[in-house]
């Protein structure tokens, strides 16, 4: 079994059979590291074979005192970087801009005796919730206080308090469904 160094060396020099068992060699490894930090297996298969094109086309640059796999690691998480950091979701600017884009969905879904219909229902379901939940809904959407607020005030983790939200708003949704059978 050659070593790396002596593949990638062979690989520089044209050898295409060298550097395909340099891929065979850390494919695998690759391919976990970042299917471990991605939650589509095609995006990681994609970002190996791009680690791996990039890999080839920088031979040039790599250092013989350093192993093959780490520095075919370094390049496929600054990949990975990169292709987080242009799939990243884009949030919503002001108040304004969040209650622009509410209206217009409102508008597109709503005629106004499902809107009614929807409020009322609404109302019905936040009288079913029990007053601690009722209460941390006021605080958040009626007050205004933000998550972070509301983590200190009620002395719970920040994922414990978005998860405790999103919980809230899913059993709201559920009930609004649920009621909106009765009230349409």
């Amino acid at each position: 079994m050659q070593d790396d160094s002596h593949l990638i060396l062979q690989a520089r020099n044209g050898d295409m059979q060298a550097y395909a068992t340099i891929v065979e060699r850390y494919q695998s490894s690759i391919r976990a590291c970042l299917r471990m930090r991605l939650h589509e297996p095609s995006e990681a298969e994609d970002l190996t074979q791009e680690t791996f094109i990039l890999a080839f086309n920088k031979l040039d640059e790599f250092d013989e005192s350093r192993p093959v796999d780490a520095w075919l690691r370094g390049i496929a998480i600054n990949l990975l970087r990169n292709y987080l950091r242009k799939h990243k979701p884009i949030s919503v600017g002001s108040h304004a801009e969040l209650e622009t884009l509410v209206n217009q969905q409102l508008d597109t879904e709503y005629s106004q005796g499902q809107e009614v219909a929807s409020v009322a229902a609404l109302k019905d379901c936040m009288t079913q919730l029990n007053e601690k939940t009722h209460e941390l809904v006021n605080q958040h959407y009626k007050q205004g206080f933000s998550i972070a607020e509301l983590t200190k005030k009620h002395g719970v983790g920040h994922s414990a308090m978005t998860m405790r939200m999103f919980r809230i708003r899913e059993k709201l949704r559920d009930c609004i469904e649920k009621n909106l059978k009765e009230y349409c």
